[in-house]
């Protein structure tokens, strides 16, 4: 409402002036109601006595009322000497006239017990009945000076034979009291008036003496407030205004250390920050982004970052957590998230810092673990693999081994055969160890280091058909090689394609009956280089396609350990197939009917 000082001094001492004086105004009329209502009070008390009271009493019943009988026997009483006894009261009070304020302020009624005027000072006749009369026509004294009403007033019962003869009734006028109380308000408002002008006029003065220093001082502050290095003059001035100038010259040299001193500490953390191996967002209480480093932009892949919101973003990379929950879950300051983004494994570790000020936010680190992950994964892989593979064989060897221990003579082809078992049992545990070592070093790292070797898919495929033609034979199979169209040549793991399609036409052969087919196709097609091994074999029921790729997955286990399978090669072969040459490897079947498996390995653009 008052918007600068001189309003606001200006309205304190106008109404401090009115305050006062209306209090001191409503004081003297209150003391002036309170006068009123004593002097009537003290009239009456000084009039009506206990002696008064008792003559008043004696002269009431001065006069004997003689009672006669009418016509019908009646009796009537004859108030003949009424007038004389109320003239006698009339004397008596009237003594005391000037005491009362008859005939100025007061009026004074006599009347007979029923409330009939006898005698009214006004000269009156009739008077409407009040509290006070009926309160003594019922034989009880009255005194009424209730102020904001038009009069006070008493009444007084004479007994006469145990009944009201008399009363005597006595009211003041308040019609003047209240003209002098409304003339008294009317200057008491002038007053007010003109002394809220005159203090308004004199407030106005006094802010002129001091507006122009105070002016001064609040530009420098303002400025000192913006950021400003300004220099203060000292002043002696012993006065408020001399105090208030030497502490913003303090407060001017303290904001100008402190900003020197933040601003180091400010280049120092920006500098540990943009230099971190581990990511870091930083967001204000309202989710808008306030910080990036070099490192988050880069794990989380992104180059732009102004739409970056704390709970939309959270959300779209699935970290379950809102600013919210952070702000108001009690007790709880941190919190942690594990995301994937982009084939990483990120660690995001949430502090809430400054909770309860609007200066506060999050600060966000993220870790990427996305190696140790699959460090950690590949340990466990490999332990429950090896476990539950090497069981097998190694029960096999211990077996016979105890067997042939207990039976130093057991006939020759009996040890042969047993050791044969033995052997064969040992052959498979090697290449068991062999197929899990090359799985753990594709799991470990997948961008190991490998030979660039030039690769010609065509002569690869000839090569492999002419090394397993004479198995082929053996079950009276027919092995065939098309190539479609040209196929340009590759860079890459030389051994680790040929093991991959050694594997898949190895397990056509396998699970062929006698006089199938297998044939292989190569092909260009759009941007990849396609392989296709087709066969007419037993085929994979379809229930158990999506598992065909699962470490030691065999669809029948019994046979397939029989065929000197580990159930590791579709895996190493999906695994290279991914890895090494980011292409992919899929497998269709009908049980009893075929298998088809198709490697699909993209061509590298030329730079």
């Amino acid at each position: 409402m008052f918007k600068n000082l001189r309003q606001r001094i200006s309205a304190i001492l106008v109404l401090f002036i009115a305050a006062a004086e209306i209090i001191a105004g409503v004081l003297g009329i209150m003391n002036f109601t309170r006068g009123v209502k004593k002097d009537f009070s003290d009239s009456i008390t000084a009039v009506f006595t206990e002696e008064n009271r008792k003559v008043l009493t004696e002269t009431a019943n001065a006069v004997v009322v003689v009672a006669e009988t009418d016509e019908n026997g009646d009796e009537v009483v004859i108030n003949e000497t009424e007038s004389d006894n109320a003239g006698k009261l009339r004397q008596i009070l009237m003594q005391d006239a000037d005491r009362l304020g008859i005939g100025t302020l007061s009026e004074l009624y006599i009347m007979n017990g029923s409330g009939a005027v006898l005698f009214a000072s006004s000269g009156a006749e009739k008077l409407k009945a009040t509290d006070a009369i009926s309160a003594a026509i019922g034989g009880n004294e009255r005194y009424i000076d209730k102020y904001y009403t038009d009069y006070m007033e008493f009444a007084l019962p004479l007994m006469v034979d145990n009944k009201v003869g008399y009363i005597v009734y006595i009211r003041r006028n308040l019609s003047p009291s209240h003209a002098t109380e409304r003339r008294l308000i009317a200057t008491l408002t002038a007053a007010v008036i003109c002394s809220a002008a005159a203090m308004f006029l004199l407030s106005l003065f006094i802010m002129r003496l001091i507006k122009k220093p105070l002016k001064e001082l609040a530009n420098q502050a303002q400025r000192v407030a913006n950021g400003d290095r300004v220099t203060i003059e000292e002043i002696e001035s012993p006065d408020e205004l001399g105090e208030l100038t030497n502490a913003l010259i303090y407060l001017s040299q303290s904001r100008n250390a402190h900003e020197d001193k933040s601003y180091a500490e400010k280049t120092k953390v920006e500098k540990i920050l943009q230099n971190m191996n581990d990511g870091i967002l930083a967001f204000d209480m309202k989710g808008n982004l306030m910080h990036i480093n070099p490192e988050a932009k880069r794990v989380l892949n992104r180059k732009f970052v102004d739409d970056i919101k704390f709970n939309k973003f959270f959300k779209e990379i699935n970290a379950d957590i809102t600013l919210e929950q952070l702000q108001y879950t009690p007790n709880s300051d941190s919190a942690e998230r594990e995301v994937r983004i982009n084939n990483r494994v990120l660690q995001l570790n949430f502090v809430l810092f400054s909770r309860e000020s609007s200066e506060g936010g999050v600060i966000v680190v993220i870790h990427d673990v996305t190696k140790h992950e699959r460090l950690e994964s590949a340990r466990r892989d490999f332990v429950a693999d090896v476990s539950h593979e090497l069981r097998t064989p190694l029960t096999v060897i211990k077996s016979y081994a105890d067997i042939l221990a207990d039976t130093p003579d057991a006939e020759p082809q009996v040890r042969t055969r047993f050791l044969n078992t033995i052997s064969s049992e040992t052959d498979r545990m090697t290449k068991i160890i062999s197929d899990l070592l090359t799985l753990s070093k594709l799991d470990v790292d997948a961008n190991y280091s490998r030979p660039h070797d030039d690769i010609d898919i065509r002569s690869m495929l000839e090569n492999l058909v002419d090394r397993l033609a004479l198995t082929a034979k053996k079950k009276d199979q027919k092995l065939t090689y098309t190539p479609i169209n040209d196929v340009p040549n590759l860079k890459g793991d030389h051994d680790g394609l040929e093991r991959v399609f050694t594997n898949i036409i190895s397990n056509a052969l396998k699970y062929t009956p006698s006089g199938g087919e297998i044939n292989i196709f190569s092909s260009k097609m759009f941007n990849d280089i396609v392989v296709k091994v087709s066969d007419n074999g037993i085929g994979i029921p379809k229930e158990q396609l999506p598992n065909i790729f699962d470490r030691f997955y065999r669809v029948d286990k019994a046979r397939s350990r029989d065929k000197g399978g580990t159930g590791l090669g579709l895996a190493i072969a999906k695994q290279t197939i991914e890895s090494a040459f980011g292409g992919k490897i899929t497998i269709t079947s009908e049980l009893n009917k075929g298998t088809d498996v198709t490697v699909s390995i993209p061509i590298p653009r030329k730079a």
